[in-house]
């Protein structure tokens, strides 16, 4: 193998390395600036559910009738569930900062910091868009009204 072939051969393995590197960057750059999911929306899980055991099952229209409101109070129940889960683990996590500040015996500052990067947390958890209900809250307590 001569010279300049050798030379050929580790530039155009660099390239395809560089190429590798650019291409990992720009779809690990992508996958992290993914936005969290968005709130269900109600209506169109019903619709679609509705729509599969519809078509599915084969069922009439006056069965259609009758699965709607059943569907409905199913979405409304696992939302109840969801929201108080939400609810419980906030009330943790107040709780917890306060006994790590109560613990710790945390400065003013400190503590003020503690606020802030609660106030992060729930931020990011939400994906930086906060439903009615989670708009307000507390300053004393940085947790959502119940």
């Amino acid at each position: 193998m001569n010279h300049l072939t050798r030379n050929k051969i580790i530039l155009y393995l660099a390239l395809i390395f560089v190429a590798g590197a650019v291409t990992g960057a720009m779809i690990g750059w992508g996958g992290a600036k993914e936005k969290s999911p968005r709130p269900w929306d109600h209506n169109k899980i019903c619709s679609k559910l509705c729509d599969r055991m519809q078509s599915e099952l084969s069922l009439t229209p006056a069965q259609v009738r009758q699965l709607e409101p059943l569907l409905e109070r199913r979405i409304k129940g696992v939302e109840e569930i969801r929201s108080r889960t939400v609810n419980e683990i906030e009330e943790l996590f107040r709780k917890s900062n306060q006994e790590i500040a109560g613990t710790l015996q945390l400065t003013p500052a400190q503590q003020a910091k503690l606020e802030q990067m609660e106030a992060k947390r729930q931020g990011e958890r939400s994906g930086g868009r906060r439903r009615d209900s989670e708009k307000h809250h507390d300053d004393a307590t940085n947790v959502p009204p119940r």
